[in-house]
């Protein structure tokens, strides 16, 4: 039997635009102190919002918000969001007030929340029962169409249990949330820090309500229009430059993995073992195994290097070769279908928002495309696919330029989220955009870049140029 719940937890909510009552969280949910033990700091409420905003009378949810008061001179609230989407969020504040921008909790009150279908909010969840595995598949096409199917019952089992709730996980939805949000405090204006995910949270808040917002950065910034098998070819373009300096460095390495005495060499070796395992797999082994390791950051060269050289040399491969495949390849992780990651909004969100992924052979034929554009890294499946079977149109985002101050971050060698997206979304919704000189996801809290985002929340004055990263 599949079990589908929907939860509310914690105390009873108060109107959106009533006065909020504030309990410190530890009182007001439960188990907040097995995800952090603030010692009793943080206050936290529950705001109602509706699930469907165009029946603002009809059904509601509750969504947890959390809230660390300012230091010093307070300025206003800052809301945030750390990326997902699936992903807990209402302990973020304290993240960022111990991170190299945590300068900001001097004049702002930190607020956090979990969106809707997250964590301490109403969520839902889905107990999905085992499934046997495939056979072995006759190639790597029948093998992606094998995980292809997988995910298309997953999705009609956990998508049926409440289609009502399913259908409103949307990204417009949860920047109306926080709008409702905004009310709730009572200020007329909000700040906002989002990373990754949180960034196409931040632009569409913006899009939407510019007249309430007061300065806002973006960091590692998502496309302005999510297209699956687009952002795939993005990532691929990106990855594809990691592959030459991989082969330059396996030519000067021969007498160790002989993979061959120039990169040219190692070029068609390691090409050719790919096609030969897309079209003939060793049991569940095919050329996914080969894509997953041919474009490694410097670090991983020797671990690719020696998986490289196992299975060219013996046919064979050590164990964690099983999971050095491309995303494509590998099953969900239903076990992240729980509070910290629920995998039920993050594929209501990717598939409700988001085209593409719903075509088995239109999916195969981009990723053969992508192959002949990106021979290394172009056989990977990051987005495209996951939305076989799912039963919502999808909603493309409407982005538009607005005027409150705006700063954008991207990250010029970054894989997650591209540095070319950070571009598209200030062609779409203006902004400057600062360029940090490195290749880590969402690391502007993590460098010396955090000064330049304290700043920004103080003066609401933009950036162009560059900045070290980590």
């Amino acid at each position: 039997m599949v079990a589908v719940v929907l939860v509310a937890t914690g105390i009873s909510a108060t109107p959106a635009h009533a006065e909020q009552v504030w309990r410190p969280c530890t009182e007001t949910l439960e188990g907040w102190k097995e995800v952090i033990d603030d010692n009793g700091e943080a206050e936290c409420t529950f705001v109602t919002v509706p699930l469907d905003y165009s029946k603002p009378d009809g059904r509601k949810l509750k969504l947890a918000v959390s809230r660390l008061k300012a230091k010093g001179e307070r300025r206003g609230v800052l809301l945030s969001n750390p990326g997902g989407p699936g992903g807990t969020a209402i302990t973020y504040p304290f993240d960022l007030r111990a991170s190299t921008i945590g300068g900001v909790a001097q004049n702002y009150d930190l607020i956090g929340f979990d969106p809707r279908g997250v964590g301490f909010s109403d969520a839902q969840f889905c107990d999905f029962p085992d499934q046997p595995p495939p056979p072995p598949p006759r190639n790597a096409e029948q093998k992606a169409r094998d995980w292809f199917e997988y995910e298309a019952e997953w999705n009609r089992v956990c998508a049926a249990g409440d289609p009502e709730f399913v259908a409103q996980l949307t990204t417009e939805n949860t920047a109306r949330d926080m709008d409702e949000i905004r009310k709730a405090l009572g200020e007329r204006k909000i700040s906002f820090y989002g990373v990754s995910f949180g960034t196409a949270i931040g632009a569409y808040y913006r899009s939407l309500f510019d007249s309430s917002v007061d300065r806002m950065w973006l960091d590692s910034v998502m496309p302005p229009a999510m297209d699956m098998s687009t952002m795939d070819a993005d990532v691929a373009a990106v990855d594809e430059g990691k592959f030459e300096p991989f082969l330059r460095w396996l030519a000067a390495r021969d007498y160790d993995y002989h993979l061959g005495k120039d990169s040219a060499e190692v070029r068609r070796t390691l090409l050719a073992l790919r096609t030969e395992l897309d079209n003939h797999p060793r049991g569940d082994t095919d050329g996914s195994v080969v894509g997953g390791l041919l474009t490694p950051a410097p670090p991983s060269y020797a671990w690719s290097a020696t998986e490289l050289m196992t299975l060219l040399e013996n046919g064979g491969g050590v164990a964690s070769l099983a999971t050095a495949g491309d995303d494509a390849h590998e099953r969900p992780r239903f076990e992240s279908n729980g509070f910290a990651f629920n995998l039920i909004n993050n594929r209501a969100v990717l598939c409700n928002d988001g085209t593409g992924g719903r075509d088995f052979a239109q999916m195969w034929a981009a990723r053969q495309e992508r192959l002949r554009q990106y021979p290394a890294a172009g056989g990977i499946f990051q987005m495209s696919g996951q939305c076989p079977n799912w039963p919502v149109a999808p909603r493309p985002w409407r982005l538009v330029k607005g005027t409150s101050a705006l700063q954008l971050s991207g990250h010029i060698g970054e894989n997650v989220t591209p540095y070319a997206w950070a571009r598209q979304m200030q062609a779409r919704i203006g902004g400057a955009l600062l360029t940090v000189e490195d290749d880590q996801h969402g690391s502007v809290r993590r460098s010396p870049c955090g000064a330049k985002v304290v700043e920004f929340f103080r003066t609401g004055r933009g950036v162009n140029g560059t900045c070290e990263g980590v």
